[in-house]
């Protein structure tokens, strides 16, 4: 039998089944698909918009020309990261039981939880001086922003494998 890497970390099926509502499937079902698309376009335009952020604040060259730039963005990511949320949870309660029991849904929601707390240990340190075009990036905007480059391609590739899977090849 092959044992999974996070077999531990899934949620209890009992949690999982209290949470299991058959009305709101029914009921979502004809535009599952549509929130299914929303939430996908939603986190790629974050997540974009995040890594161009972050990689503008890791470049010290591009400090000065960053800040108009992510003025523009601000609002923007904001948006997109609420509509990811929402539509996240919503897809979730969607079929608790069969989203929850995936491997990679808990490492995914810790790897966002951690990605917040980083987003906010930043805010001030980091992210209001570039938008204010503060060109002196510290060490620990360095370290912030390649933490949050590293926790959201982390939520990123959980995305992924818990949509599809790791193929069975790589798990022996």
């Amino acid at each position: 039998m092959i044992t999974h890497p996070f077999a531990f970390m899934r949620l209890p099926y009992a949690v999982l089944m209290a949470l299991d509502s058959r009305m709101f499937h029914f009921w979502l079902q004809p535009v599952h698909y549509l929130i299914r698309i929303v939430h996908i376009i939603s986190m790629a335009m974050f997540f974009g918009m995040d890594m161009l952020f972050d990689l503008g604040v890791l470049r010290p060259r591009m400090a000065a020309r960053i800040a108009p730039a992510a003025q523009l963005m601000v609002r923007p990511l904001h948006v997109t990261f609420a509509i990811a949320m929402v539509s996240g949870v919503v897809l979730f309660f969607y079929d608790p039981v069969h989203i929850g029991s995936r491997a990679y849904l808990t490492p995914k929601l810790l790897l966002i939880t951690l990605a917040m707390l980083n987003a906010l240990w930043c805010h001030r340190s980091v992210y209001l001086p570039v938008l204010r075009g503060n060109a002196a990036m510290s060490m620990r905007g360095r370290i912030g922003a390649s933490l949050s480059l590293l926790l959201w391609s982390g939520v990123m590739i959980m995305s992924c494998l818990n949509s599809e899977g790791v193929p069975k090849v790589f798990l022996r």
